[in-house]
């Protein structure tokens, strides 16, 4: 079956589209019809709560209607917390197909979509729909557009998944890349810059501002109290509890800095596969605190207490939590993390840490910055300078400017 979608795009016919599509284009548009752009996407996610609204409005300004396709997360990827119910969305079929270790996920190819100017889709090679819409793209059917990292920027990614990507990621009409870094690389796999628009994903950075600044001293004196947190510094884990987060590290590391500063507490806030785990050492740790998920105002009061924010392995968007609540971030130089880490100015608004799953090198990090008053106010500062640089509306509105021009360029 992938053989028979992705054989297409090799051919002559996928490389060349004729001009007369072009000019049909022009000429539907010309009888007053609204341009529409589809984006689909495996799963809605609640860190997009916001975003298609936004983008959404945007694109009316200019008379451009956006549809979104989504289907309902795969049984192993499930978080019913992390889902995001949008009304106006359309949700797709979908099955998986196993092949060894990883699956490909077969998705409905929905009218709707034959009819579009535009369909944005994820950059993935496992989602069999992409080829089936690039096949389309060089028959005369709607233009594609690529959304993502660029590649895969975990450990245990697949090399002839990647190949793949790389290959069909030069075939697209467009490319909305995550971060200046995602840009980087799609430039690296021969996309022309000027098809690339970099979005700079991010979160609810407004709705997050704001519950940050609610919170006053006597609220964080109390939730100090509630958590059985002393007046010491409070280091906080942020993010999915799962083996690329190395918390194991964080641990052994948070041992080590409580040698240094006994009255050291770490708060751990999260769900995942290590949750037993952490559950088992917060009873075996009285300075470690399991506080499970936090959402919304909750999760804002963590962070306005925390003084640092400690993750030694996998960083994404948590990086925007941090520069919003001028916790700043420590991480590990050396492992893997997602294109959002381009967010992260090590030393100026967070350290990246050489060797920094090694507990000794990372215990080292953090205890350096907390004998440095001044470091860390360099640190805060550092936060404060870029809270306004990332946001939903931001992101948004520079989706919104790639998308007209993607509707405006010729074909490729």
């Amino acid at each position: 079956m992938v053989g028979d979608d992705t054989h297409p795009a090799g051919s002559s016919t996928f490389r060349l589209l004729c001009p007369e599509i072009g000019q049909r284009r022009f000429a539907l548009h010309a009888t007053g019809r609204p341009r529409q752009v589809a984006i689909v996407q495996s799963a809605l996610r609640r860190y997009r709560e916001g975003f298609y609204e936004a983008l959404r409005a945007d694109l009316a300004r200019n008379d451009i209607d956006l549809l979104l396709f989504h289907s309902t997360p795969l049984p192993h990827e499930d978080d019913r917390q992390d889902r995001l119910e949008v009304p106006w969305a359309t949700r797709l079929k979908r099955h998986a197909i196993p092949l060894g270790r990883r699956y490909l996920v077969s998705q409905q190819l929905h009218p709707r979509l034959r009819a579009v100017d535009l369909v944005v889709v994820e950059q993935a090679s496992r989602l069999l729909l992409n080829y089936r819409l690039l096949w389309q793209q060089a028959r005369g059917g709607p233009r594609v557009a690529f959304w993502g990292h660029g590649r895969d920027f975990t450990e245990n990614r697949s090399s002839l998944g990647e190949r793949a990507k790389a290959s069909i990621s030069r075939r697209v009409h467009w490319w909305f890349a995550y971060t200046s870094l995602s840009g980087d690389i799609v430039a690296d796999l021969g996309v022309d810059a000027a098809r690339i628009t970099v979005v700079n994903n991010a979160i609810d950075t407004t709705t997050l501002k704001a519950q940050i600044d609610a919170v006053d001293d006597a609220r964080l004196a109390m939730l100090r109290q509630e958590l059985g947190v002393g007046p010491g510094p409070v280091g906080l884990f942020l993010g999915t509890l799962r083996p690329d987060k190395h918390l194991e590290v964080l641990l052994e590391a948070g041992r080590r800095i409580r040698r240094e500063h006994p009255d050291f507490c770490l708060l751990v806030v999260g769900s995942g596969p290590l949750e037993d785990d952490v559950r088992r050492w917060a009873e075996q740790e009285p300075w470690l605190h399991y506080l499970g998920g936090r959402y919304g105002s909750d999760r804002a009061e963590v962070l306005a207490l925390a003084d640092l924010l400690l993750l030694p392995g996998w960083v994404g968007l948590v990086v925007l939590d941090a520069i919003v609540a001028g916790t700043p971030l420590i991480t590990s130089r050396d492992s893997p993390h997602g294109p959002e880490i381009a967010y992260l100015r090590d030393g100026e608004n967070g350290l990246l840490v050489a060797n920094g799953t090694d507990p000794d090198s990372y215990a080292d990090a953090v205890t350096r910055t907390l004998d440095d008053p001044e470091l860390l106010r360099s640190l805060v500062l550092g936060c404060a300078a870029d809270r306004d640089l990332y946001s939903v509306e931001e992101m948004a509105g520079r989706f919104a400017d790639g998308i007209r021009q993607a509707l405006d360029a010729p074909p490729r």
